[in-house]
């Protein structure tokens, strides 16, 4: 009987020891005793535990770090590279322009101390997913980095093709259009040398957009005092000037678009020496009796008309029109 309850009790304690979790960590700290007295079963049950826990995919965003043999094929290579390129210069490196890249890159791969090629493989997992892998060089650095800072100090030093309206390419030319732009519209005449240098050195990552731009607009708030404030504030001379082009546009009967503001009229007006010496800005009124004062009126519709009119006039004073 009392044979029978220890039988029951084993029964019982086996059972439990099946349903109950058995980790990896246990089995890693040896005990392998406890293996040795595992029946089958739990020895079953033990290693589809096991099977289950490497399985598993870890939560969150790690990465891994493995060193390898072996580096980036010659097309990998070239195709980050033709990347950088067309970040910064809006098209694929050209063959000549390539080879010194895909050499220094492949030189990095080989470890100075032993000659062999060496890497380091990172992966970046998420939730159990491959999100990048990056193949660093033998001293744990990325190759498209340094090339990446060879490209952008070429940039800075004013290494770009530019065209025949002397427009630099890729992302260069279209800092240097809106650097052109801003400065013709706030009446600065910048040279295209100027505003290339300004543009490579943003596109390079040496200067801020913001601080070319405001650069500019200091120019011109010290060349036109009395709007100081207001170019500053980001408002453009061409704006402030915009009563006096549509006065002359209408008067001399020109396009305003071909008005600019370094029309000499225009720029007299916006920089008028007042009586008490103080610059300030010349009246509309006094803007406008000078235009008809202008040669140019003579041979408007307008001064035409005018001339009728005066003439029309002193014939009725005369009496000889009704």
């Amino acid at each position: 009987m009392a044979d029978s309850i220890k039988d029951k009790e084993t029964t019982v304690e086996e059972r439990r020891f099946a349903r109950k979790p058995v980790t990896n960590k246990i089995v890693s700290s040896g005990m392998k005793g406890l293996l040795s007295n595992l029946t089958p079963e739990q020895q079953a049950i033990l290693a589809e535990l096991k099977g289950s826990s490497s399985s598993t995919k870890k939560s969150g965003t790690y990465t891994t770090v493995n060193e390898s043999s072996t580096m980036p094929t010659d097309t990998a290579i070239a195709e980050g590279v033709n990347k950088l390129f067309r970040q910064y210069y809006g098209r694929d490196a050209r063959p000549d322009e390539l080879a010194p890249y895909l050499a220094e890159a492949k030189s990095l791969y080989v470890d100075p101390k032993t000659g062999k090629t060496k890497s380091y493989v990172t992966e970046t997992w998420k939730d159990g997913n491959q999100i990048s892998v990056k193949t660093l060089t033998a001293q744990k650095e990325d190759p498209f980095q340094i090339i990446e800072n060879s490209i952008k100090k070429n940039i800075a030093e004013g290494k770009v093709a530019v065209n025949k309206q002397n427009v630099p390419e890729g992302v260069s030319g279209k800092y240097f259009q809106n650097i052109k732009n801003i400065a013709a519209r706030n009446g600065i005449n910048l040279s295209d040398a100027a505003a290339a240098d300004y543009a490579n050195k943003i596109n390079a990552e040496q200067l801020d957009e913001n601080t070319v731009y405001n650069t500019i607009r200091e120019s011109a708030a010290s060349a036109f005092p009395q709007f100081a404030d207001k170019i500053k504030s980001g408002i453009d001379l061409k704006t402030l000037a915009d009563p006096y082009i549509q006065s002359m546009s209408n008067i001399l009967e020109v396009p305003d678009t071909a008005i600019d503001l370094f029309d000499p009229t225009v720029r007299s007006a916006l920089s008028y020496t007042n009586k008490d010496g103080t610059v300030g800005t010349k009246s509309l009124y006094d803007f406008e009796t000078q235009l008809k004062n202008d040669p140019r009126w003579a041979y408007t519709k307008n001064a035409r008309q005018a001339l009728d009119n005066v003439g029309l006039q002193v014939l009725r004073n005369f009496g000889l029109a009704s």
